[in-house]
């Protein structure tokens, strides 16, 4: 399964913090990203040295999936194994068996992955630890998937799963493991236990829903159980974690993983004119999935009250088939004793089930992105049922948008007494979601209809006919279109309340053009959501120039890593063999190594290492193997690498005197500092190229066009956090701002009343899809305003505080931005705006002449 660019994104960060946990505080908050989250890494209380981070992703984003690709980063970067063993953690059974099933399948996305990575894969029940064997911790990835809590137990003789008490099977597993202090013995001093055994060997641990795990009991166990390292996973972090990084709902919808927005249906006081709006829409939903390349079958789910009440599972079953006339195969019951789901593909096209009532069974361990209409009839105050369940409809079939508007859409009924309380309610279940506040104005189609005492009729001019294959016939037969000249006259005939309900809901897919949208609306009596912002209109075009080199086949847009000879040769680069590694005590066998300017200490006689480190008698030739499988460098040829890595080796036993022995022992801390070694000599080979072919000289295969442009999608701006002050920016290109400082907002205030802009973006950093980037030597740079002048021309902006504004990477910011403007031929101009200028001027002094 090809990941998506936040699940990318999300790793490659995690990555890098592993990479420099030896220190988690200044990792944490080098790599952090996650606005909004505590800035300041806070340790597990007596476990400094242990990372602990969460990453936080909303329904619907794939913590599953990052969680498997976790497995082998940290592996790699802290656990230092071949084949670790992981405590995947999860909140209920459900989920637990749920996540049993799809680790376990080799066909699953996230066993093939796990059988790629590792080929030897042991993954079991907690109730199954008894089958372990040492072969199993030696050669096997070993992931042993339990609830928090199995391990939740103050009384020992209360051990549902035993794995406080010695257990005689497990004795081969500890013939080489010594009686440790922080053992649970029992009172005949055996100490054969699951729990003793975890902790000896120190797992990585993964947290499935980690806010349910934020007590002190909670901290207990996990200082009990001694991870390695723990990673959290969880839409709604608890106050206390480390959030390393922020996906947003706003990522998952540019990436079709969710449904959105939700469709706020009709809404009456009435469980049944409830359920008879939700089977309308999914039988409509279905007739437009027709139309669809790949297999949809829309689903409906039913949340019902509990047994004891009125409107529970078989008032609801009864009325679908006695009323709504739907045949009994087509309905299924999914309650804690009645489990007509069990064993079915609800993905078959010879599976018949289209409505599905549960109470709250399905709200974790269960998953279906053909579900599409939630239904609620329950009269609860608790959104917690209502929110998981909501969560079901969002997943989107197959990740990929649908070509049919409606059904990128989720819809949502809710009982209850008026259509303001409905959407209340879903947006308080999307915030326990993990939806930010800012994000779900634009989640939820909260258009709510003006009511109409009578049937209207309305008419307008368009500049193309109305799009009506998704209305119901009835309502598409009182639709008049007329061609008159280049345009159209559209009359709507005799409208009801439910018409104007399924146009409002409609209004992108009857008409493309935002200006007849818009009075369409407003001819609806809605004017309020007749779009008015540039990205809105018509006429308004976002598109501007870019850095472009011609390496001999053409302009390109530039990259920093484009500076990299074809030719280069990383033995030619440098003839420093040395690797910052030294052996500080002899008898313990311990080491320290210098990554990243810091001096570590490290010792092989690390409890479990070298019962469950795999085999470490390896010729360096073996061991040259395994450092190329293991690192993955663009620019370096196999040949080159393995000359390099043969002369560092030479090195460290011929002149540092370390034997082969030591040098597999150490060879993921190997790995890493030859990972650095290479990546320096690469970033010192394209700093020198980069400066002097592209910046020191007047080269000529330099141009910037309006040949090769970005264009800004003008429904996308998929910013991570927003700006909620009070100032009002009439010409920013989207209704929403991306968040700025004190000092950005004055540099927005500035551009936004300066007669010569026709439009501007505040550029979101880090999104190469949707924001405008100059390359640097490495890596790209997002100046934090865009303009569209009303000349033509386009200006950028990039404000530096103070301390910033003489930094080298603002230098070469400055260098690149004003190579951008002249190549533009007056198209274009770059300005580096700062407190204070060197001739005097304040912020608003230079935007004022910059633009005139």
């Amino acid at each position: 399964m090809e990941l998506k660019d936040y699940q990318i994104r999300t790793l490659e960060i995690l990555e890098k913090f592993l990479r420099g946990s030896y220190d988690c505080a200044a990792a944490f908050e080098k790599y952090r990203d996650a606005e909004g989250y505590n800035e300041t890494y806070q340790p597990l209380l007596n476990m400094e040295k242990v990372p602990y981070v969460c990453l936080r992703l909303p329904t619907g984003g794939g913590k599953t999936l990052i969680g498997t690709h976790a497995i082998k980063i940290a592996a790699e970067n802290v656990l230092e194994r071949e084949y670790p063993f992981v405590l995947w953690l999860v909140p209920s059974n459900e989920i637990r068996n749920q996540t049993l099933k799809v680790l376990r399948s080799p066909d699953s996305f996230y066993g093939k992955i796990l059988y790629e990575e590792f080929a030897q894969v042991n993954i079991f029940d907690v109730t199954e630890f008894r089958q372990l064997r040492p072969q199993d911790l030696k050669q096997k990835l070993n992931i042993c998937v339990a609830t928090f809590q199995a391990f939740r137990v103050k009384d020992k003789g209360k051990d549902e799963y035993k794995v406080y008490q010695p257990n005689e099977e497990l004795g081969a597993c500890f013939s080489d493991i010594p009686k440790q202090d922080y053992f649970i013995v029992d009172d005949k001093g055996r100490y054969q236990s699951f729990i003793n055994l975890i902790s000896y060997i120190r797992p990585l641990m993964i947290v499935d829903e980690a806010h349910n795990y934020s007590t002190p009991l909670s901290f207990d166990i996990t200082k009990r159980l001694r991870p390695a390292a723990v990673i959290e996973l969880t839409a709604t972090p608890a106050v206390n974690s480390n959030v390393l990084v922020k996906i947003t709902a706003q990522e998952l919808c540019d990436e079709d993983m969710i449904k959105f927005p939700i469709i706020v249906g009709e809404v009456a006081d009435s469980p049944e004119k409830t359920m008879d709006l939700t089977v309308q829409k999914r039988a409509a939903l279905e007739e437009l999935a027709y139309s669809e390349d790949e297999y949809i079958r829309p689903i409906a789910l039913y949340q019902a009250e509990n047994k004891n009440k009125e409107y529970n599972v078989d008032k609801i079953k009864k009325y679908l088939t006695e009323e709504a006339k739907i045949s009994e195969e087509e309905i299924a019951i999914a309650t804690g004793d009645r489990r007509e789901l069990d064993g079915v593909n609800l993905y078959s096209r010879e599976c018949k089930i289209r409505h599905i009532i549960t109470v709250q069974a399905l709200k974790e361990g269960w998953d279906c992105p053909f579900a599409s209409v939630f239904c609620s009839v329950a009269n609860t105050h608790s959104s917690k049922d209502a929110e998981q369940l909501l969560g079901r409809v969002l997943r989107m079939p197959y990740a990929k948008r649908r070509k049919i508007e409606d059904l990128n859409k989720s819809y949502a009924y809710f009982k209850v007494g008026s259509w303001t309380e409905a959407v209340a309610k879903i947006k308080d279940n999307l915030t326990g979601m993990g939806f930010e506040k800012n994000e779900i104005e634009d989640i939820v189609n909260s258009k709510q209809p003006k009511l109409f005492d009578d049937k209207t009729t309305v008419e307008i001019v368009t500049s193309a006919p109305p799009v009506t294959d998704t209305l119901y016939i009835p309502l598409i037969k009182k639709i008049k279109t007329e061609k008159i000249g280049n345009a159209y006259k559209v009359k709507f005939e005799d409208l009801n309340q439910e018409d104007v309900n399924m146009l409002v809901n409609n209004d992108s897919r009857i008409f493309k053009n935002p200006v007849d949208r818009g009075n369409f609306l407003t001819a609806l009596n809605q004017p309020q959501y007749a779009k008015s912002t540039p990205a809105q209109k018509v006429d308004t075009e976002f598109s501007i120039p870019q850095l472009c080199f011609d390496f001999g086949s053409g302009a390109k847009v530039v990259e920093g890593e484009d500076f990299i000879p074809s030719d280069w040769k990383i033995t030619d680069s440098t003839k420093d063999y040395s690797l910052p590694i030294g052996r500080e005590d002899n008898d313990v066998k311990t080491y320290t190594f210098t990554s990243d300017g810091n001096k570590i200490e490290y010792s092989l006689d690390n409890d479990a290492f070298n019962e469950f480190n795999g085999k470490t008698e390896w010729s360096l030739p073996e061991l040259i193997i395994w450092l190329e499988e293991k690192i993955s460098i663009n620019f370096i040829t196999p040949e080159d690498f393995e000359d390099f890595t043969r002369r560092v080796m030479e090195r460290l036993t011929k002149e540092k005197n370390f034997t082969e022995s030591e040098l597999v022992r150490l060879r993921f801390t190997i790995k890493k500092l030859l990972e650095e070694k290479i990546r320096d000599c690469i970033e010192k080979c394209r700093k020198e190229v980069y400066q002097t072919t592209l910046i020191d000289t007047d080269n000529q295969n330099v141009s910037v066009t309006k040949d090769v442009t970005l264009t800004f999608n003008p429904e996308n701006y998929p910013a991570k956090r927003f700006h909620e002050g009070c100032q009002h920016f009439g010409k920013h290109f989207y209704s929403k701002i991306g968040i700025m400082n004190d000092e950005e907002i004055f540099c927005a205030q500035c551009i936004d009343v300066n007669k010569n802009v026709e439009t501007w973006i505040r550029n979101i950093e880090s999104d190469s899809k949707y924001s405008f980037w100059l390359p640097l030597h490495k890596g790209r740079f997002y100046p934090d305003f865009v303009l569209k002048l009303v000349d033509g021309t386009y200006a950028v902006i990039e404000y530096k505080g103070e301390h910033l504004k003489t930094g080298e990477d603002t230098k070469e910011k400055k260098s690149v931005g004003e190579l951008w403007a002249q190549k533009s031929n007056g198209l274009c101009k770059f300005l580096l705006a700062t407190k204070k200028d060197d001739d005097g001027r304040d912020i608003s002094k230079q935007i004022h002449d910059f633009l005139s």
